[in-house]
């Protein structure tokens, strides 16, 4: 079972840098300073991890094989992680061959992260200079500085039911230009691994607006009941889609079962403007902006068959190019909450902070 101890051992072994950050209870938090990764999140120190995490912790000379990858997975560690958006402009040379040109560039994830701890939590910092490219031509580079504070949160209904293990963490993001050249514009991207087979509850205002990333998408993804998607996510049909903030609450919750009957219900929640740009577009779709919310099925080919699914949101829009958006700094606030307990509790969590349930 991959509990904290299972992978601060083999962290240690491996030498690679780590801190833990106490929540709530017993909970705790496990962070690594390869990528920035929030990797774990533990009800208990003998609780499986809640976050996916990959076969590259199976043991140390997994983890040694699975970081010097050649086929372009090597970041695919698992966790809570921040990238730059928009994707299509920093991981894709040509959004005319998305598949064929995306590639994740090392100083991203990797990246060349400082891991330092304070008494108010864990900070976590990068300076990325990252290429642009439009339609396999390079355009200006991203030269920002990312700089995450993680620290421990009180969710809300935390006393609603004394049975149910309630704990989470507030991750603060500076995103800030290092120069002031031209460059692309850019967005803290925060990317929740999950553990496949739960539901992805997402409130919804007035009527779905959506686009398609990887297809085929399908058709649960755009259907409200009771005012909000529930997206059965097993891992293996893979698709992603895009919601616009016009339609979307900043809220958003995974509902799943722990392999000893009891559920778990994680809650992100952020600030969701429709006002901001929100740069990423679909491969086959230019101009089409303002998504703030991003889902992932994964296809189950990608880690020995492990399945996973995603949940993702975005920042305010850092740009230098459009007196629309000219700032030279974005702050940002992810915030994630977690519940553990008997199902019918943890659902009743869900419907009071989601306003519906599958």
């Amino acid at each position: 079972m991959t509990t904290l101890a299972h992978y601060t051992a083999l962290l240690e072994t491996v030498g690679e840098a780590f801190a833990v950050l106490p929540l709530t209870g017993d909970a705790s938090l496990l962070i690594t300073q390869r990528g920035g990764r929030v990797l774990g999140l533990f009800p208990t120190p003998e609780s499986p991890n809640l976050f996916w995490t990959s076969s590259a912790f199976d043991s140390p000379d997994a983890f040694n094989a699975f970081i010097n990858r050649t086929d372009g997975w090597h970041w695919n560690l698992g966790g809570d992680r921040v990238w730059i958006a928009p994707e299509i402009t920093y991981n894709v040379r040509d959004r005319r061959d998305f598949g064929g040109t995306w590639a994740i560039p090392r100083a991203m994830d990797p990246g060349s992260y400082t891991l330092t701890e304070t008494d108010r939590g864990i900070g976590l910092s990068a300076g990325l200079r990252l290429q642009g490219y439009q339609h396999g031509n390079p355009i200006d580079s991203a030269n920002v500085l990312l700089i995450r504070r993680i620290e421990r949160t009180r969710p809300p209904l935390a006393e609603l039911d004394p049975t149910v293990l309630t704990f989470g963490y507030d991750q603060l993001a500076t995103l800030e230009r290092l120069d002031d050249q031209p460059q692309p514009f850019s967005e803290v991207w925060n990317l929740v691994q999950l553990n496949a087979g739960g539901t992805l509850i997402i409130p919804v205002i007035g009527e779905v607006r959506a686009s398609d990333y990887v297809k085929p998408v399908p058709a649960f993804a755009r259907q409200i009941v009771n005012g909000a998607l529930h997206l059965p996510l097993n891992g293996q049909q893979q698709f992603k889609i895009g919601y616009k903030a016009l339609c979307m609450t900043g809220r958003m919750g995974y509902l799943h079962d722990l392999p000893d009957g009891r559920a778990y219900l994680l809650v992100r929640h952020f600030f969701n403007d429709p006002s901001n740009l929100y740069a990423e577009e679909p491969p086959e779709e230019p101009g089409n902006t303002g998504h703030s919310v991003h889902v992932y099925n994964d296809g189950g080919a990608v880690d020995q068959g492990r399945p996973f699914c995603e949940m993702e949101c975005s920042g305010h829009t850092l740009g230098f190019n459009d007196t629309f958006v000219k700032r030279a700094e974005k702050r940002h606030t992810f915030s994630l909450w977690a519940y553990v307990g008997a199902r019918e509790a943890v659902r009743e969590i869900a419907r009071q902070l989601l306003g519906s349930l599958p």
